[in-house]
């Protein structure tokens, strides 16, 4: 990866621009960019070979207690920064400022965020496992970490290689793999199920038909427009207040415009409700008889 933009021409800045990945080291410079400008000491004391300072967080308007060793070089602060991004906090950084650190101790920060986290790991067929594991792990596990080791390196010096040397490689492995297994014929599809279940499968499989539910209002169909227009057409024709038309619409769904009339006196009006009234008695019967 390329060096970052630096702040500053402190070593402290250098060699976390060094050791964090990019994304990491934006954080990791916002935090020393703070330790420069906005902290200050309010106290400091000694305590069974341990440093107490008491730092004021200008943007926060808060104080922290960070403790140092001098001689471990480990250090801890109250804002909890490193224990939970795995990145050394201002205040901590304001110290190794304080007491001239060009490098920042191992013990601030987390290998995982680091450019060679992924350097000396070996690979297993069951995880990864570091390097200061190996006094854990049997001797077979080791040896099948160096293969894989192997494996993986093999695999990136093939890339941009010619088809020959992959194909040679395949062979290699494939007379290798029919030297150490027994000539075993393959397993089917159904062994290879059996093997995975860990028991045998029934070969009988009885399916039954689904139950027929019915729910509520089900067996009535919509009728089609055809059988609307039976329908309709079996209906006895009424007088339309609007056209004036013996048809089967009334006033409410004529499909002619409306009609302006002459206005009509109270009678009149009183006579023409009666008569809608009487037409929507009318057709509330009939839709009854219908259902």
């Amino acid at each position: 990866q390329s060096t970052p933009q630096l702040f500053s021409k402190s070593a402290l800045e250098s060699d976390g621009a060094r050791l964090f990945t990019h994304a990491v080291f934006e954080e990791f410079q916002e935090e020393y960019k703070c330790s420069t400008n906005t902290l200050t000491s309010r106290g400091f004391s000694e305590s069974n070979n341990m440093e107490l300072n008491t730092v004021k967080d200008a943007l926060r308007n808060r104080n922290f207690i960070v403790q140092y060793n001098p001689g471990t070089l480990e250090s801890s602060c109250t804002c909890k920064l490193f224990e939970r991004r795995g990145v050394p906090c201002r205040h901590i950084l304001w110290i190794y400022l304080g007491n001239g650190l060009d490098k920042i101790p191992e013990s601030s920060f987390a290998k995982r965020w680091t450019k060679d986290a992924l350097r000396d790991i070996k690979s297993n067929h069951k995880g990864c496992v570091g390097v200061g594991d190996v006094d854990i792990i049997d001797k077979k596990q080791i040896e099948m970490m160096k293969l894989w080791s192997e494996v993986h390196e093999t695999m990136g010096v093939l890339i941009g290689r010619e088809k020959e040397h992959v194909e040679d490689l395949c062979k290699l492995i494939k007379e290798f793999r029919e030297k150490l297994l027994p000539s075993v014929p393959p397993m089917t599809k159904h062994q290879e199920l059996e093997e995975l279940l860990g028991c045998a499968t029934n070969n009988e499989i009885t399916i039954l038909p689904p139950k027929i539910s019915k729910n509520k209002g089900s067996g009535k169909r919509m009728l089609s427009n055809k059988a609307k227009a039976v329908a309709c057409a079996s209906k006895p024709k009424r007088m339309c207040n609007n056209c004036k038309q013996m048809a089967h619409h009334d006033k409410r769904n004529c499909p002619n415009p409306f009609v302006e009339r002459p206005p009509q006196n109270v009678d009149d009006e009183e006579e023409e409700e009666e008569e809608d009234e009487e037409e929507e008695e009318e057709e509330n019967e009939d839709d009854e008889l219908e259902d």
